[in-house]
């Protein structure tokens, strides 16, 4: 996909608004589109009309579409919202508004589409938003920086910015009980701890350390793996019963049970495996289910990386072959018939460890399973 500099409006004033901005950029991601940068989310008074306050924000958009082609989607996705326009539209109060700013330095002038759009120069709740996240910009037809275009704008209303984190949406509304599951160093108790933080709610944490054989198979894995992989196996599912006894609302874990399936049927022999597999069978079906699993993918290197930052002297020897066939595991049990919605994350696409714009990337995702 060809990296192009396209910047697009967002506004909404009618029902949740907050809901409305993140459920379009969620549509437009269900696309040939990516969202790379959003501005924060401005409160902003109506401009030419009286009415409620408005939501605004701005979005860069990277795309293989025409400019002709984005303005349908983003019609389109208006009216799925619930956006009824009509030929007389003038100022008037929104589900939700979507405008193309500018595209490249592109200029055009047709019945369909004009751009740069043609007020932007006029409206600080577009110009503030657009600034934050492309100060360099320039008006390709004014042929002026935008810190110019704010300073002699005629529009001298202002308003403060919620905070990035403001965007985040409820996604435990109708997925309450999220499970993060991938490869090791994927990053799933970083995803897991920034869940649990952010919604406030209980979290469930794989007990590794426990395991006393753990560093003893990775130096001898034949002659330990039944011994690490039982002992994982009815530690699980202890930790899965106290934990339910104890919570009953919302929840976040950084694992699944049937990730004992994926490592027990790279660590042991086949017939060892199906006799592990009856007793695994045995019990699972009694177990809380979760709501959404989120598996985290990325590939060897990301990995190797990830585990050496995290400096466990144990994994420092992991092979790159290890790791392989782990994925090829988790690749079988995601076939699988399971009773969990999956949904699949490339774990190196977007940094939501150190990113709030790549964490709200991960976050519109997981809500996008209950929305789209």
């Amino acid at each position: 996909m060809a990296e192009k500099h396209i910047f697009i409006s967002l506004g909404s004033n009618l029902g949740n608004r907050l809901d409305n901005l993140t459920k379009a950029l969620i549509s437009l991601e269900a696309e040939d589109i990516r969202v790379l940068v959003i501005s924060a989310i401005y409160e902003t008074l109506p401009w030419g009309f009286e009415s409620n306050s408005f939501y605004n924000a701005c979005a860069q958009l990277e795309t293989t579409m025409t400019p002709i082609q984005l303005l349908k989607i983003l019609l389109r996705v208006e009216e799925k919202l619930g956006r009824v326009r009509n030929s007389e539209e003038g100022y008037s109060a929104r589900i939700i508004d979507l405008d193309i700013l500018s595209f490249d330095d592109l200029i055009i002038n047709s019945p369909l589409l004009t751009l740069p759009h043609p007020r932007l120069h006029l409206r600080n709740f577009v110009l503030v938003p657009l600034s934050q996240i492309a100060p360099s910009w320039r008006h390709p037809l004014l042929k002026k920086s935008i810190s110019t275009l704010i300073y002699e704008s005629p529009d001298k209303a202002l308003s403060n910015p919620f905070p990035l984190s403001f965007w985040t949406p409820e996604i435990f509304e109708a997925s309450t009980f999220i499970a993060i599951e991938g490869n090791i160093g994927v990053g799933k108790t970083t995803l897991a701890k920034k869940l649990s933080d952010r919604y406030q709610v209980p979290i469930m944490l794989e007990g590794y350390d426990d395991n006393p054989y753990l560093k003893l198979f990775y130096n001898e894995p034949e002659k330990y793996a039944l011994d690490v992989e039982t002992f994982f196996l009815h530690d699980r599912l202890k930790q899965v019963d106290n934990f339910w006894a104890q919570n009953t609302g919302p929840a976040v874990a950084d694992y699944v049970l049937y990730k004992s399936l994926v490592f027990a049927a790279q660590n042991l022999d086949s017939e060892t495996f199906k006799k592990y597999k009856r007793s695994f069978l045995k019990y699972v079906n009694k177990q809380k289910s979760p709501s959404i699993l989120v598996f985290l993918s990325a590939e060897v290197p990301y990995l190797q990386n990830q585990i050496k930052k995290r400096g466990r002297s144990y994994e420092q020897n992991i092979e790159d072959s290890y790791l392989k066939k782990i994925e090829i595991g988790y690749k079988q049990m995601l076939e699988t018939e399971l009773p969990f919605l999956i949904l699949k994350i490339d774990a190196a696409t977007y940094d939501f460890k150190e990113s709030e714009q790549g964490f709200q990337y991960l976050l519109r995702k997981i809500y996008s399973a209950k929305f789209l």
